[in-house]
């Protein structure tokens, strides 16, 4: 008797759990969509097992615990696989199961290409699944655009040209060149079902990255970064798309940096500063503090961010406007640097 009755329980969380997605989505709690044509597992612990899902996901959770410090990495993918099973609406273990894949997972590979395999995993994981279950939870768009940024775009990996350059051949072949021909792409179907269904990547929002920001080179990984973190500060208020807007900034600064790639005849990436994007980012940072004034973190970035600017533009012999952007640092955010002028600015505080 006690079994047919743990099993009525089950079956009658179950019946529930459908009429409480509807209500959180009808009230504007859950931004994301019911789940529909779900994979049958999915739609199973979702609907049958009901709240009890949960339970079995925080067992498992400590579990991951325990392999996490053991750095057992590898028992942890198919044991985060399970949980994104019975908790697809958990945007936290979505992030975790990705990270794992694309840092833990990956630097054990000696070669590669089988590195490159782990971090596309992690990355299509959030892309492909994260958000589809996720579609209002800023954080998971940050965090896909943090790997684009840190793990693909950034040097912290060895093997970080070979990402670089093999996400630039896709993007090559996907597109065309650093700069697509958005008319021509409406007007081919099979090439923008591509970039829709297999990229997750909407043409319309790619266009108005590039007026408000570009145009982006959108071979490079931090193009990338931008658009999720575009696609994510609408959600979550103040605090989600503050997260979001520290991301674009970050993205910009470093494609202003090194946002130039040029793969060589040997298959080597040559990278370069990208300083014709400055009056845009400039323009980015200015609208970023009026929206959060109080924000020291977007302040400070944007100083570092003109230290910065000042430096390269010295450096590549475009001294007009590496004055006019020392101008503008010293008279909006005077310092000791600033105030001896700029000749002694450069000479002191430049790094040759």
């Amino acid at each position: 008797m006690m079994a047919l009755a743990v099993v009525l329980c089950v079956w009658f969380a179950g019946g529930q759990n459908s009429k409480l997605l509807k209500m959180r989505a009808d009230y504007g709690v859950d931004s994301a969509a019911p789940l529909e044509n779900t994979p049958p597992l999915i739609a199973f612990t979702t609907v049958a097992l009901g709240g009890f899902s949960s339970l079995v996901a925080d067992i498992l959770w400590l579990r991951v615990s325990t392999l996490q410090e053991e750095g057992r990495y590898f028992e942890l993918v198919q044991l985060s696989d399970w949980i994104t099973k019975l908790e697809p609406r958990c945007g936290d273990i979505w992030e975790f199961h990705s990270w794992n894949m694309a840092y833990n997972v990956s630097v054990m590979m000696p070669d590669p290409e089988d590195r490159w395999r782990w971090v596309r995993n992690g990355m299509e994981l959030l892309r492909d699944e994260g958000i589809r279950y996720n579609a209002g939870d800023p954080k998971i768009y940050r965090e896909l655009a943090w790997l684009f940024l840190d793990k693909i775009g950034r040097s912290i990996d060895q093997a970080h040209a070979y990402y670089k350059i093999k996400w630039s051949e896709e993007m090559t072949d996907l597109f065309g060149g650093a700069h697509p021909d958005y008319s021509l792409l409406v007007s081919r179907p099979e090439k923008l079902r591509k970039i829709t269904t297999e990229y997750k990547l909407k043409v319309e929002a790619m266009q108005g990255i590039d007026l408000e920001y570009g145009p982006l080179d959108w071979r490079v990984p931090e193009s990338h970064a931008i658009y999720w973190a575009v696609s994510g500060r609408k959600y979550g208020g103040r605090e989600g798309a503050l997260l979001c807007e520290r991301s674009i900034l970050q993205s910009l600064k470093a494609l202003f940096m090194h946002g130039r790639h040029e793969i060589g005849p040997d298959g080597s990436l040559k990278q370069a500063p990208d300083i014709d994007l400055l009056p845009k980012i400039t323009k980015a940072y200015e609208a970023v503090l009026v929206k959060y004034p109080d924000e020291i973190t977007i302040k400070n970035s944007y100083i570092d961010f003109m230290y910065e600017a000042v430096s390269v533009l010295h450096k590549n012999d475009r001294q007009t406007e590496a004055r006019a952007v020392f101008e503008s640092l010293s008279s909006r955010f005077p310092s000791d640097e600033t105030r001896q002028g700029f000749e002694v600015f450069i000479s002191r505080f430049i790094k040759k």
